[in-house]
């Protein structure tokens, strides 16, 4: 076996799927590393992966800086202030996971931000020492393995059903008052962010809370984008 294996090699000698990679292997202390042979952790993925879309969205703002009148308006509802909700929502959970190492690490809910785990953790490269010794582990007969100590846990479906429910009320009560106000206004008041933390501190993202409220929305339409130098521009 050579010095180093890498995800897709894992995927073919476990048999597992991409995403079962990150479940059944990272999160049992089969640590990644990068082309440099350096461990990868948790927030290095996310660091990657916002300097990826920050880029992406300085390009985007230099084509519609060249661009007028409905075109303009296209690139900014269609793909800019998309793009800006989900650097965003992969900002929020940076701050999250600042701390965390790989043990016990789960993909979060949101698609986006675990398929960015994945498909990192695909291309990413393991030790062979390592990887022999989860091997070993993981062939075991089901009756020479030590079962785990099973710890009761909070259930997090019960937990985020109440948060959705209250958000959901603090929401609908406060269109009452102010229908103008618009989603993302609406997201960012206290009240809401209150309710959109975890026990653990840890707050849910931005496109998970619009996905709880937006049906409440009394004025639904998209408002214009904040005022930034490529909306200054005459059209």
């Amino acid at each position: 076996m050579s010095a180093w294996i890498d995800g897709g090699q894992l995927i073919a000698l476990f048999k597992i799927t991409d995403s079962d990679l990150v479940q059944k292997c990272i999160s049992q202390n089969l640590t990644p590393y990068n082309d440099q042979g350096k461990p990868i952790r948790p927030v290095d993925i996310l660091i990657q992966q916002i300097e990826a879309l920050g880029q992406e969205l300085s390009q985007l703002d230099e084509v519609a800086w060249d661009l007028t009148g409905l075109e303009r308006e296209k690139i900014i509802e269609n793909q800019i202030q998309p793009l800006e909700e989900l650097l965003k929502s992969f900002k929020l959970y940076l701050r999250s996971i600042e701390n965390l190492n790989w043990d016990g690490f789960e993909l979060p809910q949101e698609h986006a931000i675990a398929a960015c785990f994945v498909n990192r953790l695909v291309g990413s490269h393991y030790r062979a020492d390592d990887v022999d010794r989860f091997l070993k582990r993981y062939t075991e007969p089901p009756e020479e393995r030590k079962s785990p100590e099973v710890k009761p846990k909070l259930s997090r479906s019960v937990s985020s059903q109440e948060r959705i429910k209250k958000c959901r009320e603090i929401a609908k009560q406060i269109w009452n008052q102010q229908p103008d106000l618009t989603i993302a206004g609406m997201i960012n008041r206290n009240e809401i962010i209150r309710q959109a933390t975890r026990p653990d501190g840890s707050t849910y993202s931005d496109m998970t809370v619009r996905s709880w409220i937006k049906d409440l929305c009394p004025n639904p339409k998209p408002g214009r984008r904040p005022e930034k130098r490529l909306l200054q521009q005459a059209c």
